[in-house]
């Protein structure tokens, strides 16, 4: 969604607070919850014991909207409120589809690894008119060796070659 929405590098870092970041409250929540129901409740397909006792925070509710919203609004820009919600809708999804969970998921990392490749395409097209997609998935594949090549390798120092 990011790479939809062009996003700098400071909409980027907020995004990812929103979106991804609020997943951290799960460790706060961990140590209470393995107590209760033992180290082999997190591997469970779902989380819900008949305890009552929930291992995440409100952000995970709507309830966070009273929080997300007025951040929104103060930064004055929606990224947070947007991001925030597509995580919720996120864990909506799976917890409405959990029995068939592992199929869900699967076919929405699919939908979005195939939105992502989808977008930088276009973007890659725009700068090549008359290309076309074998040729996109060579300078995909280039650019992706080449990135790897350049990297320093682990007995490497700040020098170079040792």
């Amino acid at each position: 969604m990011g790479l939809v929405l062009w996003l700098n590098k400071d909409e980027w870092f907020v995004a990812i607070i929103f979106g991804v970041m609020i997943d951290l409250d799960h460790i706060f929540a961990a140590p209470g919850y393995i107590s209760a129901n033992g180290w082999d409740a997190i591997m469970r397909a779902t989380w819900d014991d008949g305890s009552g006792r929930v291992w995440r925070s409100l952000f995970h509710e709507p309830v966070g909207f009273f929080v997300v919203a007025p951040l929104a609004v103060g930064w004055r820009f929606m990224v947070p409120l947007l991001f925030w919600g597509t995580h919720l809708g996120v864990d909506w999804l799976q917890t409405a589809t959990i029995e068939y969970s592992a199929v869900v998921e699967s076919a929405f990392l699919v939908l979005v690894v195939a939105g992502i490749v989808h977008v930088l395409y276009r973007r890659w097209k725009a700068l090549n008119p008359g290309s076309n997609f074998p040729a996109y998935l060579a300078f995909a594949s280039s650019s992706i060796r080449s990135y790897f090549s350049s990297r320093e390798g682990p007995t490497q120092g700040h020098g170079g070659s040792t």
